[in-house]
């Protein structure tokens, strides 16, 4: 909570370093990154006797909690915390090889494990496809899995558990051949998806942010390559 709201008041818009700069103001916040997946929360389940529980769940209740109290205790105007910015897939299953939560299955415990609707302001998700032979239509295998394609899901869910919160789409991008030869789409592909995409988004009421990840492709491979310019600089 404290750091939140430090961070909060150094990025008031207000703050001068030693040297003089003026730091850029801030005003909208986002609790951790993809708290459902192992990768960026460890760890996701915990058996406790027989059961396995999902901890991780129960633990983000408090880091989304902290960081809405904290940034909200700097009494600055316009200051707006999302939380959630979750996976679009998850197994469910403390005994896989590698656990992890379904977005479905980790808001549906989020309000299990008392995160209260005041105590954030929007939700967020990364709705990512899961193939290059997938575009942002097509519809997802697993049932709970939530990409563009079925982003009504989480919604629906979102509007039965918190009522008329807003939907952030926080990341989302289509990776391009080259340079990833696997996962990549065309140049021509990646610029048609986006422009679906876009679409799909404006059409959802909910759904008040989407943000392209990212701009510039990452210079090592097993990075990330969605940008609108490759890693040397060029337009794709």
């Amino acid at each position: 909570k404290y750091f939140a709201q430090a961070a909060a008041k150094r990025y008031s818009g207000t703050y001068v370093r030693d040297d003089g700069t003026k730091l850029p103001a801030v005003r909208k916040w986002l609790a951790w990154n993809e708290p459902n997946n192992p990768l960026f929360l460890f760890p996701q389940w915990q058996k406790i006797g027989k059961r396995y529980i999902p901890i991780a769940a129960r633990n983000y209740v408090g880091i989304c909690t902290a960081v809405w109290s904290g940034v909200h205790a700097s009494h600055l105007a316009q200051e707006v915390v999302g939380c959630g910015a979750t996976d679009p897939r998850g197994n469910n299953s403390g005994r896989n090889a590698r656990p992890s939560i379904s977005p479905i299955a980790f808001l549906a415990d989020l309000k299990h494990y008392g995160l209260k609707g005041s105590h954030f302001d929007v939700y967020a998700h990364h709705p990512y496809y899961g193939s290059r032979l997938e575009s942002p239509t097509t519809m997802p295998k697993g049932k709970q899995t939530v990409t563009l394609a079925n982003l009504g899901v989480l919604t629906k869910l979102l509007g039965k558990l918190y009522g008329n919160k807003k939907l952030w789409i926080t990341e989302y991008g289509y990776q391009t051949s080259p340079p990833d030869r696997s996962f990549g789409v065309s140049w021509i592909n990646q610029a048609r998806y986006l422009t679906k995409a876009y679409a799909i988004a404006r059409k959802n009421p909910r759904v008040t942010m989407m943000l392209w990840f990212l701009l510039r492709d990452e210079q090592r491979l097993g990075g990330w390559q969605s940008g609108f310019f490759t890693a040397a600089g060029k337009k794709k």
